[in-house]
């Protein structure tokens, strides 16, 4: 594959819409799971919106209260993947949700730490992980 066919097929501009990256019928240890290898392997800043103070990690007892209603504080998180911003606002647990700019995917490499990222999560959840157009369950661009 090179860029040029990722940027018409997968990455295309289509007026500011996003690319959803969905981890399906999820628990929350799988989301626990998720939170640790994204804690672990990535450079994290979470907005802890119970005390409205950026994080450098994502606390998963505070994303639980906010799921079981102890708090209405949003939450929310960028994962950074060196220039390559992912996004996660934790609206339930039964499915995790980042959102990307396909306009960040500039390169072949920016291609591949995207899927290093995939294929992490995928393995730390051992569960399908798929992209898709913004809101677009249905429509898979990209499977690990």
């Amino acid at each position: 594959m090179n860029i040029k066919y990722l940027q018409k097929e997968v990455y295309y501009e289509d007026e500011g819409m996003l690319r959803d990256i969905y981890i399906l019928n999820t628990t929350k240890e799988d989301w626990k799971k998720w939170i640790n290898v994204v804690n672990e392997k990535y450079i994290v800043e979470f907005f802890n919106g119970q005390t409205e103070k950026t994080e450098s990690k994502i606390d998963f007892e505070v994303i639980l209260n906010f799921w079981t209603e102890k708090t209405n504080k949003i939450n929310t998180a960028t994962i950074n993947l060196d220039d390559i911003e992912l996004k996660c606002h934790f609206f339930t647990d039964e499915e995790i949700e980042n959102d990307i700019d396909p306009i960040q995917i500039k390169t072949i490499e920016d291609h591949n730490k995207l899927m290093d990222y995939l294929r992490t999560i995928s393995k730390a959840t051992n569960k399908r992980v798929i992209l898709t157009p913004e809101n677009v369950k249905e429509t898979v661009l990209i499977e690990c």
